[in-house]
C-alpha cells in the first residue's frame, strides 16, 4: 500500500519582524526569506543552501525563532517570502496559498535506551497513566507543549483517543511543558524515562538520534521505507505557504525542492516530497 500524501500576528512579533528584516540590505528582487516551524529549521536551512549555490545573484535566508504562526504573519505582511508551517492556514490567514511540500515520519520517543513497542489503540492509555513503565520497569515521564502548538494538534489526531488523553494529563501539575521544538527534545534527553512526540526531521538534522530513540508502533519503526510502503502511516506534514502571486524566485525554490538534488537532501534529512 503507497501513502496517499506521496503523490493574526502580534504586534511584538511584527516588531521583531521588522528589525530583523530592516539590517538587511538587499532588495527583496534579490532574496528569497524563509522561516516557520522549529521542527524543520534545520531541513530548510540545507534546502536554502543549495538552492543558492545552484542560481546567480540570489540570496536565501532563513529567519529562525519565528514558528508557524509567527512565519504565516510574516508572509501576510510581505516580509516572508514562504512560511513553512506545520499546520493548515485558518480561514483569518487569506491572501496566501499553501502547499504540503514535504511529510517526514512522526512517532514518540524517549530518553529510555530501549523503549520497546506500542500497539497504536494502546498509545493514549500509557500516555494518560500515572502508573506507566518502559520495559525495564522505571517510570515513565510525559512532557506536554503548549496547547496552541501545531504538535500538540498534530499528536492528539494521531492516535485515538489521544486528543483526550493530552488534555488529562495537562491538568497534572508534575508534566513539565516545552515552549519549542527544540527545547521539546532538549528536555526529553534531560529527563530519565522522557516521552514525547516528533519527527524523523527534527530527530535526524538536530542528531539526537544517540540521545533519543523512537518507540516502535504496531512493531514498525518509523522509517523513510516504512512511510513510502505505507506501513508506517504516521507523518508529519510541512507546508510552504506564499503569496497567491509569489515571486520567481519562489516558484524556482518549489521546482528545486521536488528536484532530483531537492529529494536527495530531503531522504538526508529524514523527510520525502509529499508529491513523487
Amino acid at each position: 500500500m503507497t501513502n496517499p500524501f506521496l503523490r493574526a500576528s502580534s504586534s511584538c512579533l511584527m516588531a521583531t519582524l521588522t528589525v530583523c528584516f530592516a539590517v538587511l540590505p538587499v532588495s527583496a528582487a534579490e532574496t528569497l526569506r524563509l522561516g516557520g516551524t522549529g521542527s524543520a529549521t534545520v531541513l530548510v536551512e540545507r534546502l536554502a543552501a543549495a538552492f543558492e549555490a545552484s542560481e546567480s545573484g540570489l540570496k536565501v535566508q532563513v529567519i529562525p525563532g519565528l514558528g508557524s504562526s509567527g512565519g504565516i504573519a510574516a508572509a501576510q505582511d510581505g516580509a516572508l517570502d514562504i512560511a513553512v508551517s506545520a499546520r493548515p492556514l485558518k480561514p483569518a490567514e487569506t491572501g496566501l496559498v499553501e502547499v504540503v511540500a514535504v511529510i517526514t515520519p512522526y512517532g514518540l520517543v524517549s530518553s529510555n535506551s530501549k523503549p520497546g513497542d506500542i500497539a497504536n489503540a494502546d498509545v493514549a492509555a500509557f500516555f494518560a497513566s500515572t502508573t506507566s513503565i518502559w520495559p525495564d520497569g522505571s517510570p515513565v515521564r510525559i512532557i506536554l507543549r503548549p496547547k496552541s502548538e501545531s504538535d500538540t494538534a498534530l499528536l492528539g489526531q494521531t492516535f485515538p483517543e489521544m486528543a483526550a488523553a493530552i488534555d488529562q494529563v495537562r491538568t497534572r501539575i508534575d508534566v513539565p511543558l516545552a515552549a519549542t521544538d527544540q527545547d521539546n527534545l532538549e528536555m526529553a534527553k534531560a529527563i530519565d524515562g522522557s516521552l514525547v512526540g516528533t519527527s524523523l526531521a527534527q530527530m535526524v538534522t538536530e542528531q539526537h538520534q544517540s540521545e533519543l530513540h523512537f518507540l516502535t508502533i504496531d512493531g514498525v519503526q518509523p522509517t523513510l521505507e516504512n512511510l513510502e510502503n505505507g506501513t508506517y502511516p504516521y507523518f508529519k506534514p510541512f507546508r510552504f505557504v506564499h503569496a497567491e502571486n509569489p515571486e520567481p524566485q519562489v516558484e524556482r525554490f518549489l521546482a528545486f525542492v521536488g528536484s532530483s538534488e531537492g529529494k536527495s537532501l530531503l531522504r538526508e534529512a529524514g523527510s520525502l516530497p509529499a508529491a513523487q
